[in-house]
């Protein structure tokens, strides 16, 4: 196995520009050659402060392989077809585009069990639906995770992530409170955050300590998850412990993007989809100002991230950008890249063992996040 690794310090001076990240983040990377025995014990190491920041897991699993072909032939064509239908009806009818449901897909999702012994319960946040998912072994635990699904922000929901979400539950042993924020194009970015942070706020008032609280999520929902945490800081809240980001969506910057393609193509996207989605939903076809992205942002006094993401996927430069502007505010981070593995590869645990491994990495860096308040309290009692 290979590691990418960096220097394991947050105190870095802040970028001299806004745009230094995009410039520099890709020459900190080194790749150092250790034998397999050792690159084991560093990466699996249960004190996160002992990993490397940057970490590359790999090679690829045949099943991974095949799963990252089959999204190939079968996924990429039918978004790429689909964008070039919207792409028409936005030319002649934008107003009606921007009226649609796209999340139709969501409903016949609800066929998808969760994982056997999973109580699910419905909640109502004050605009949109959320629900409770816990697995058996996690029905006693004071530990939670707000969990915001994927979706390009226009479509899936909490069918799509449902079994999902119950094995984050049963692997870490937390609760799980999967929140259905509102999509594009009829919510804004900025009304599915308030969503997400009615989540939060609802979480706190079920008696959840904030140290106890991770906020996770996937795609879209890893920009909901920086994002969240971020209005909860801004708005007076106690921060959560830390955010679990996979293969997040984190900056708005095509450029970003589309150098991440010329190196390698992503077996699920098309540039044009990504765009597509920015230009007309984002932005209302240039109406509305780009909203403001993690990487943008005054990212200081949040709690440590774990961002996951493949190496061949379009979002791998927004993970960098992400993870370079935490480092200038101090704030802890750590990058998993899973080699060539598809766009929410982690969906995949069933038949994906390289998925399972990812999701014990979140569960270790979760039960890390979560455990360091009763290291500081452990610590203020021998103090006293």
């Amino acid at each position: 196995m290979l590691l990418l690794t960096g220097r394991r310090t947050f105190k870095h001076a802040p970028p001299s520009g806004p745009g230094n990240y995009r410039r520099n983040f890709d020459t900190k990377l080194t790749v150092v050659n250790t034998q397999l025995p050792d690159t084991l014990s560093t990466v699996n190491s249960p004190d996160w402060c002992d990993r490397p920041e940057m970490a590359h897991f790999g090679p690829a699993s045949w099943q991974s392989s095949v799963l990252a072909l089959l999204t190939a032939i079968f996924v990429r064509p039918v978004l790429g077809a689909l964008t070039i239908i919207g792409l028409v009806v936005n030319r002649f009818r934008p107003d009606a585009l921007q009226r649609a449901r796209l999340d139709g897909i969501d409903g016949p999702l609800r066929l998808i069990p969760p994982l056997p012994g999973t109580d699910v319960t419905r909640v109502s946040l004050p605009r949109c639906p959320a629900e409770w998912v816990v697995a058996p072994e996690a029905r006693d635990s004071n530990s939670l995770i707000v969990y915001f699904h994927g979706s390009a922000l226009v479509t899936l929901g909490l069918n799509s992530h449902r079994r999902f979400v119950s094995r984050l539950s049963a692997t870490t042993g937390a609760k799980v409170f999967n929140v259905g924020y509102r999509l594009a194009p009829q919510a804004s970015i900025e009304e599915a955050v308030a969503d997400g942070l009615d989540g939060y706020r609802y979480a706190l008032s079920q008696g959840f300590a904030p140290e106890r609280i991770v906020l996770a999520g996937d795609s879209a929902g890893g920009l909901m998850a920086a994002d969240v945490a971020l209005a909860a800081r801004d708005a007076g809240l106690p921060v959560p412990a830390g955010q679990a980001l996979m293969s997040p969506l984190t900056s708005s910057d095509m450029s970003l993007k589309y150098r991440a393609l010329k190196d390698h193509r992503d077996v699920m996207f098309p540039f044009m989809t990504v765009k597509f989605i920015y230009d007309v939903f984002a932005t209302v076809n240039g109406t509305r100002p780009p909203p403001v992205m993690p990487p943008e942002a005054d990212l200081h006094g949040l709690g440590p991230f774990l961002l996951q993401v493949g190496t061949h996927e379009m979002l791998l430069n927004d993970t960098f950008a992400l993870a370079e502007r935490l480092r200038a505010h101090n704030v802890e981070v750590w990058v998993q890249q899973w080699h060539k593995a598809m766009h929410m590869f982690q969906l995949s645990f069933d038949v994906n063992p390289d998925a399972r491994r990812a999701v014990d990495e979140v569960a270790s860096f979760i039960r890390y996040a979560t455990a360091k308040q009763d290291v500081r309290d452990l610590d203020n009692e021998v103090s006293a």
